[in-house]
């Protein structure tokens, strides 16, 4: 099975997961370009170690990936397959309300969509003020980390 992924991470990273998970499946093989802002990374395994794979990418710090385009023969060289961004990626990159301040040592409520979350502000030196709508940046755990377009002040 072959799998085209965008990859935003740290370089040596990424390449010391590459090489831990070739020395396990000696049977993958991979082509990693550098781009302006990412890595184009083609991958070659088998379809059953795909999901251990992609366990792995989700373990290097800050890590984002995208894929765009899986080959495998059968049913997927047969079907145009559209991935859809589900559950936690899909909140990536909204726009939120921030229903409290949110700051450095408590985070705050943002309200997304019809629902409240907890959030922590992307930048720790910054504070966003109740009323601020505000962009998802990313999610750990069961918070969102936000970032305010405007209303920031620096804690000193």
């Amino acid at each position: 099975m072959k799998v085209l992924f965008t990859v935003k991470a740290d370089e040596l990273k990424l390449a010391q997961m590459l090489s831990k998970f070739g020395e396990k499946y000696p049977r993958m093989t991979y082509k990693l370009n550098r781009r302006q802002k990412d890595y184009l990374l083609e991958v070659d395994l088998n379809s059953e170690d795909l999901g251990e794979f992609i366990r792995r990418l989700n373990h290097i710090k800050d890590a984002t990936y995208n894929i765009e385009e899986m080959r495998g023969g059968g049913l997927l060289d047969k079907v145009n397959v559209s991935l859809l961004r589900t559950n936690s990626d899909a909140l990536v990159g909204k726009e939120a309300f921030a229903k409290t301040d949110i700051n450095i040592t408590d985070g705050g409520i943002v309200k997304l969509g019809e629902e409240l979350w907890i959030a922590k502000t992307a930048d720790n030196c910054t504070v966003i003020k109740e009323g601020t709508t505000v962009r998802v940046i990313r999610v750990e755990g069961v918070s969102l980390i936000v970032d305010g377009a405007t209303d920031k002040e620096c804690l000193d």
